[in-house]
C-alpha cells in the first residue's frame, strides 16, 4: 500500500508536467507581407479579330463569339485608357467605328471590304504582329480559331516551325517587356460555315459547335489590373473551356496567421502545427483551380505540407487564396518557403488538338495544332518554373 501511495502523486506529476509541456509548446508563425507591384496609369487595350476564310462561320445569327467579345471588352472599357479596334489577317487593319459598330460589322462581306489576305493566314506572323503591339501600358486581346494552316507535305516540319516561331517572337516581346505574361482561353461558339481541309477541299458545317480562342499579352501586372476588374469567370456563359497562362516568377501580397486568423501564435494540435497563408495570387494570372492544386506547391523541409488551398470569397479583401499549411512538432523550423510552382501544361490543349485537320465531323470540337501554338509560348518560359515564393518565420515561444 506504501507504494501505491508513492506511484500515485508521482504519476499525477507525470500528467501535469506532461499537459503543461504541449499547451506550453507553442509556436508565432510571421512573414513580410509584400505588395503586389502597381501597374501605374490604366492601360490602352488593342483588340484583334482574325478576319481569315475560316473565321466567317462563326459570324452567323447569335453567334456566342460576337456576344463574348462583345461583353468582355465593353467590360474592359471601364478600366482602360483608350480601346482600340482592329481586323488582322496578313495585315493589321485599324476599324475607325465604336465597338457596338465593330460587333456588327464582324460578318463575311465587311471582313472582304476590310483588306489583306483572306485565303491563308500565318499565325505565327499573325501572332508576331500582335505582340509587336504590346508594351508596358499597352494590352492585347487576339482573337481567332487558331487552326494551322497545313501544307500537303511536310506537315510534321510544319507544326515544329511554327512552334519555334512562336516561342522566338515570345522572347523577343520579354527582352522588350520583362513582366511580360500570357493567358490563352478556350471558348466555343455556333458556327455554320465552310471548313477548310489541308487538301483543298471545303466542307459545310452547320448547327455546329466549335472552339476559339482568346489570347491575352501585356504586362502581367496590367493582365492582373484588368483581371481584378473582369473575372474571367465570367465568360463561363460564352462556353470557357479552359485557361493557361505564362508568366515569370511573381512577387506577390501575403501574409500568415493561425487557422482562426487571430494573430501568429499556434497551438500544437495532434502533434502538428496548422496556420493559414492569405495571398493574392492574381499576379500569376493563375486560374483558380490552378491555385488550388496542391500538386502545384512545395517546401524545401519534408514533412511541411498543404492541406488545402481555398477561394476567398470576400471581393474587398487584399488577398484571393486560403492556403492551410501544417507544420510537424518536433521539426525544428526557423526559416521556410512555400514554393507555388509554375503548372504544368493543362490537360485540355493535349485534349483540343488534331494533329493532321482531317475529319472534322469526328473533332468538332480540336483545332488543328493549337498544341504547338501553345507549346510555343511554355517553350518561351521553360526555365521559369517557379511561379511565386512565399517566406514565413517560425519561433518557438
Amino acid at each position: 500500500m506504501k507504494r501505491v501511495f508513492w506511484l500515485l502523486p508521482c504519476l499525477i506529476i507525470m500528467v501535469l508536467v506532461s499537459v503543461i509541456s504541449c499547451g506550453g509548446d507553442k509556436i508565432e508563425v510571421s512573414s513580410e507581407s509584400g505588395q503586389l507591384p502597381e501597374a501605374k496609369g490604366a492601360p490602352s487595350v488593342d483588340v484583334f479579330i482574325e478576319n481569315s476564310g475560316s473565321m466567317d462561320g462563326y459570324m452567323c445569327n447569335g453567334s456566342q463569339l460576337k456576344d463574348a467579345v462583345y461583353d468582355y471588352v465593353s467590360d474592359l472599357n471601364r478600366s482602360t485608357d483608350t480601346t482600340r479596334l482592329y481586323y488582322i489577317n496578313s495585315q493589321i487593319i485599324p476599324y475607325k467605328g465604336n465597338l457596338k459598330s465593330y460587333i456588327k460589322d464582324l460578318n463575311p462581306e465587311q471582313f472582304k471590304l476590310s483588306g489583306g489576305d483572306l485565303t491563308s493566314t500565318n499565325l505565327g506572323e499573325v501572332i508576331g504582329s500582335v505582340l509587336k503591339k504590346v508594351n508596358d501600358k499597352t494590352v492585347c486581346i487576339f482573337i481567332s480559331d487558331c487552326i494551322l494552316d497545313l501544307p500537303s507535305k511536310d506537315a510534321q516540319k510544319f507544326l515544329t516551325n511554327c512552334e519555334i516561331t512562336i516561342k522566338d517572337e515570345v522572347i523577343n516581346t520579354m527582352k522588350r517587356i520583362p513582366d511580360l505574361g500570357v493567358e490563352i482561353l478556350k471558348l466555343t461558339s455556333d458556327f455554320n460555315g465552310k471548313y477548310f481541309y489541308p487538301n483543298g477541299s471545303v466542307e459545310m458545317l452547320e448547327n455546329v459547335q466549335r472552339p476559339y480562342y482568346i489570347w491575352i499579352i501585356g504586362n502581367k501586372y496590367q493582365i492582373a489590373k484588368l483581371n481584378k476588374r473582369v473575372p474571367l469567370d465570367r465568360l463561363v456563359k460564352y462556353n470557357l473551356k479552359g485557361i493557361c497562362a505564362f508568366v515569370g516568377e511573381t512577387t506577390i501580397p501575403y501574409e500568415i496567421q493561425n487557422r482562426n486568423l487571430t494573430g501568429g501564435v499556434v497551438t500544437p494540435k495532434g502533434g502538428r502545427y496548422e496556420a493559414t497563408i492569405r495571398a493574392d495570387f492574381s499576379g500569376t494570372l493563375q486560374p483558380s483551380g490552378t491555385v488550388q492544386d496542391k500538386a502545384n506547391y512545395s517546401f524545401h523541409q519534408r514533412g511541411v505540407t498543404v492541406e488545402g488551398v481555398y477561394p476567398i470569397s470576400d471581393k474587398k479583401s487584399l488577398y484571393t487564396h486560403y492556403v492551410n499549411i501544417s507544420i510537424p512538432q518536433d521539426m525544428k523550423v526557423v526559416e521556410e518557403e512555400l514554393i507555388f510552382n509554375s503548372p504544368k501544361m493543362p490537360k485540355w490543349v493535349n485534349e483540343s488538338n488534331d494533329e493532321s485537320g482531317m475529319n472534322v465531323k469526328a473533332n468538332l470540337d480540336k483545332t488543328t495544332g493549337i498544341k504547338y501554338l501553345v507549346q510555343g509560348v511554355a517553350d518561351a518560359y521553360r526555365d521559369e518554373d517557379i511561379s511565386s515564393k512565399m517566406k514565413f518565420r517560425v519561433t518557438k515561444k
